[in-house]
């Protein structure tokens, strides 16, 4: 009798559910042991994929952690190679700044000896620029820590050269890199996360930070945004460009004009500013590029009554009825808004 009784108990046991352990945060310690993989270049943390019910949850190593494992691996693989990658030096020079020549570090292995160079800071600061500079060159698992280093190195040189490395990085640590970047207490870094994030891919989610640097004192860092805002071609930029137009640094209404031009080659030609921007008497550049625009709008004014179409405030307006452009009264501009292409798309 107590034989079946402890077979019942057995079976109820293992019949009831089992409660779901606690979830932990996405940084999780890793043992750095030399069983490690050597593989470490694809163990990248970010959003876990979701998992099928009775299949184990992949665990998300933290990058300090990913870098640990790496470095381990290569202890235990090549211990000789270690020591030299810890110990070497850039070989080339161009101007003030120091570079390493690509050899070995084309090499996924690699990026986590020269992010633990890097987390160490017992480098000279031209040394870690170096290091920073050759991080891409490894292909290897380096980008997330590059991010986070924007916001620990205590050299704004550093955080300058990482911040811009980002421009090969990709998403989401270019973004998060960029955002440590813009929130930098030094100017050139917020100046160098302006002018990367025109190279984003995924830069659009950078237009907050983009938009209000266009409203700081520092008019370097306005222009880059103006600049990078071009280089994105975001159709929500183009009120915070005409803004620009007027703004008191000459470079800032150069960047402007341009980015405008990028975001509607066509539409500008019957930009209402063309006028003002004809007379800039602080930038030959712009009063050139406003003189050449007008002389456009005439020529496809002439061509439009030549070819009995209507002439709009905006532009000549086909007769063909796909997009309708919304008439204006009369013939004079309207007042202050800009008239871009009609395809373009609104905010």
């Amino acid at each position: 009798m107590a034989i079946i009784v402890a077979f019942t108990v057995a079976a109820l046991a293992l019949a009831a559910p089992v409660a779901p352990a606690p979830t932990r945060a996405a940084t999780t310690t890793a043992p750095a042991s030399p069983g490690a993989p050597p593989a470490a270049k694809n163990l990248s943390s970010g959003t876990a994929p979701a998992t099928t019910p009775g299949t184990p949850a992949k665990v998300q190593v933290d990058w300090r952690d990913r870098v640990a494992i790496g470095v381990a691996a290569m202890q235990t693989a090549d211990s000789a190679r270690l020591t030299r990658l810890e110990q070497l030096q850039p070989d080339r020079k161009v101007e003030d700044a120091v570079f390493f020549s690509p050899g070995e570090l084309q090499d996924p292995k690699v990026a986590p000896v020269l992010l633990r160079r890097l987390l160490q800071s017992t480098d000279p600061v031209k040394v870690r620029c170096a290091l920073v500079e050759a991080l891409p060159l490894t292909g290897g698992d380096w980008q997330e820590g590059a991010a986070a280093l924007v916001g620990l190195d205590a050299s704004p040189q550093v955080r300058k050269q990482l911040v811009q490395v980002m421009r090969y990085a990709g998403a989401p640590y270019n973004v998060d890199g960029l955002r440590r970047g813009f929130k930098d207490e030094d100017s050139e870094v917020n100046i160098a996360a302006a002018r990367t994030a025109g190279f984003a891919r995924n830069g659009e989610e950078l237009f907050p930070e983009l938009y209000s640097s266009t409203f700081d004192a520092d008019w370097d860092l306005r222009a880059a945004a103006v600049q990078a805002l071009g280089m994105l071609r975001l159709p929500k930029s183009r009120d915070v460009l005409i803004k620009a137009l007027s703004d008191d640094e000459r470079e800032v209404r150069l960047q402007a004009f341009l980015a405008l031009e990028q975001l509607d080659p066509e539409g500008i030609i019957w930009l209402p500013e063309l006028e003002a921007l004809a007379k800039d008497r602080k930038s030959h550049r712009i009063a050139r590029k406003a003189e050449l625009m007008l002389r456009k709008r005439k020529a496809a004014e002439k061509a439009a009554k030549k070819a009995g179409r209507p002439i709009t405030s905006a532009r000549p307006t086909a007769p063909e009825p796909s997009p309708p452009a919304k008439p204006t009264s009369g013939g004079s501009a309207a007042s202050g808004a800009i008239k871009l292409d009609p395809s373009a798309t609104r905010p």
